[in-house]
């Protein structure tokens, strides 16, 4: 009889890691069950994470309205990336039906079987889609793991209250496992034991695999950097300064700020997952002060540079992990490092990657009972 594998995630977030992290897992586990198994995202989508990625044409907040302004031009991609979006998540992603809330997932029967915290900031009371079910705080049987949580990029600070619900949840887990040095620390101050540290779901996978998804048409032609940021005009005005020192224009998929419309940055908003993913394989450079944007571009072999790398958990953890921690730059060091952009050996890396795929495979053997 087959397996019943349920995951929670961040599975529907219109942000480009958290849709191919739930990808990955899920692909990846049903290839370790050998097709014997069931396996189903648990399709939660509340009303705060519905409203967080509507676009600006969706909202009409003052400053939607002054973005929509300056971003006029570039109405029909806004709608074209919501599209890409949509479709990768119902054509690509294992859904259950559709549950709103905490509550709506309390009244369904669940059935025996294994149930998976899946990775990302799943675990991150800050973060503004959190929710309580992310514990698995709707069920009363079946074993309950997690893999590679993460309870965010920074230090955590909890009221008694948060800190007790916590850890009354994280004992009610059969396995922990978690993605980052920060979160392993957070699981061993609050519950005394330490947790499994395991690589990021999207590293499950090969450069194989991933660019087999990808395809091979490219969505912006000529050489170019790709910048992925997810942070302050601070991490801006340093890409600028690399794309100066380089002479090679600027691509982006997102809207952070209105320096990118001022500094002329090529503009690809109508990006899902997987055009996305098409704009890191095909860069001569990325900068990334996301994660994921950091694991992609090591996953493609990819030149990169994270930009203040070493002031995120997650980030430097990763760095450290694949010996790539020169890859972090700095305004104090972009000149030096800009000298060497596109020297960068990735053998050392996939060694000591495939080291911890092999254990984050055991890992979840293990917690999944396959043999």
């Amino acid at each position: 009889m087959n397996k019943k594998i349920f995951t929670i995630t961040f599975h529907a977030s219109y942000n480009y890691g958290s849709c191919l992290q739930a990808f990955a897992l899920q692909e990846h586990v049903k290839k370790l069950c050998d097709g014997q198994c069931e396996y189903k995202i648990i399709n939660l989508r509340t009303n705060i994470q519905k409203n967080m990625y509507k676009n600006i044409w969706e909202k009409n907040d003052i400053k939607s309205r002054l973005k929509r302004a300056l971003l006029l031009s570039k109405k029909k991609d806004f709608f074209l990336k919501k599209q890409s979006f949509e479709s990768f998540i119902q054509k690509k992603l294992d859904l259950t039906k559709e549950y709103s809330s905490l509550e709506d997932l309390k009244q369904e029967e669940w059935p025996d079987g294994y149930y998976i915290a899946g990775s990302d900031q799943l675990w991150n009371l800050k973060a503004e889609d959190f929710d309580w079910a992310n514990y698995l705080e709707f069920l009363n049987g079946g074993k309950k793991i997690s893999y590679a949580a993460s309870f965010g990029p920074v230090a955590q600070s909890w009221n008694d209250e948060e800190k007790k619900r916590i850890k009354k949840d994280l004992e009610q887990f059969d396995s922990l496992s978690v993605r980052e040095e920060g979160s392993f620390n957070n699981v061993k101050n609050l519950m005394g034991i330490e947790a499994e540290m395991n690589i990021d779901p999207t590293m499950l996978l090969t450069k194989k695999q991933w660019e087999e998804t990808i395809g091979e048409e490219k969505l912006y032609s000529g050489d170019y950097i790709f910048l992925y940021n997810i942070r302050s005009e601070e991490y801006i005005k340093l890409a600028q300064k690399i794309s100066k020192e380089l002479d090679l224009p600027i691509v982006i998929s997102t809207y952070c700020n209105k320096l990118e419309l001022i500094y002329g940055f090529k503009k690809v908003y109508q990006c899902g997952p997987l055009e996305f993913l098409n704009l890191i394989k095909n860069a001569k450079l990325v900068l990334s002060s996301s994660f994921h944007g950091t694991v992609f571009s090591i996953l493609l072999n990819k030149p990169f540079f994270a930009l203040k790398g070493k002031d995120d958990f997650r980030i430097n953890t990763l760095l450290k992990k694949m010996d790539l921690e020169n890859r972090s730059i700095d305004i104090e060091d972009y000149k030096e490092k800009c000298k060497k952009a596109f020297k960068i050996d990735f053998a050392e890396s996939e060694r000591l990657l495939n080291e911890e795929r092999a254990k984050s495979n055991e890992y979840l053997k293990k917690a999944l009972d396959i043999k």
